[in-house]
């Protein structure tokens, strides 16, 4: 996991710059948004916070806010920026620092497929989460993400050619510098989760306000780009 962390300290701040207002990020914390629902006087976990902008949108909503990253580059930018949230480095494949049975939402955006471990992080969710409460995590659609487009004879994206969903791989990717993903399947995120002790009480793959369908390309209002999952603790 080393490398992993190693890899988004040096991509943090291209991450940082083209993600905030990308019409793909917003429509994913659209999706997490509608999932978290109420979340005035909830104690709510950001884990894989990144630069803290989601973080301080759940402040916004009344939440009291922890957040944490493995990535210490991601964590000095958002304690640099925004304030009344604790903000800290945590390697989200290893125990956590933070006490058994506290939060109301643990909530962790776009990170899953970029650590190796899942199990662990499944599993201290659980300890850190009350009964009954939930983890919210959104996903690169494991389905839709890594498969290539095929395009028409004047370059429109028509669908994606989906080969080798059922394999579990990894991939080296540059879209900031160099990153790694980890490709599961929906199915194992499933399993896994049952075993932390988790129930999935909902899945999804888009907003429910379309609005935020407006400024995406035409072909991601047909193919999603993400999945986000809601789960209850429930033992």
């Amino acid at each position: 996991m080393k490398k992993v962390i190693n890899q988004w300290n040096n991509a943090a701040k291209a991450y940082s710059e083209s993600q905030r207002t990308a019409p793909n990020n917003l429509t994913n914390w659209q999706i997490l948004t509608e999932l978290v629902g109420e979340a005035k006087g909830k104690v709510v976990l950001d884990a894989g916070c990144g630069d803290g902008f989601f973080s301080n949108k759940l402040k916004k909503l009344g939440a009291k806010v922890y957040a944490c990253d493995g990535a210490k580059a991601f964590v000095e930018m958002a304690k640099s920026e925004f304030d009344g949230i604790e903000f800290s480095v945590e390697d989200l494949t290893k125990q956590l620092s933070y006490r058994d049975n506290y939060f109301d939402i643990v909530i962790s955006s776009l990170v899953l497929m970029d650590i190796d471990n899942i199990d662990t992080f499944f599993g201290e969710a659980n300890r850190i989460l009350k009964m009954n409460g939930k983890l919210i995590f959104s996903i690169m659609h494991p389905c839709f993400f890594l498969p290539d487009w095929v395009k028409d004879q004047n370059g429109k994206k028509l669908y994606k050619k989906v080969e080798t969903y059922l394999q579990e791989k990894t991939e080296l990717l540059h879209f900031w510098g160099e990153t790694t993903h980890y490709h599961r399947t929906l199915s194992d995120y499933s399993k896994r989760l049952k075993k932390a002790g988790f129930a999935i009480s909902e899945i999804r793959e888009s907003p429910e306000d379309k609005q935020f369908f407006k400024n995406l390309p035409e072909q991601q209002q047909r193919v999603p780009l993400f999945v986000a999952i809601e789960c209850i603790k429930c033992r």
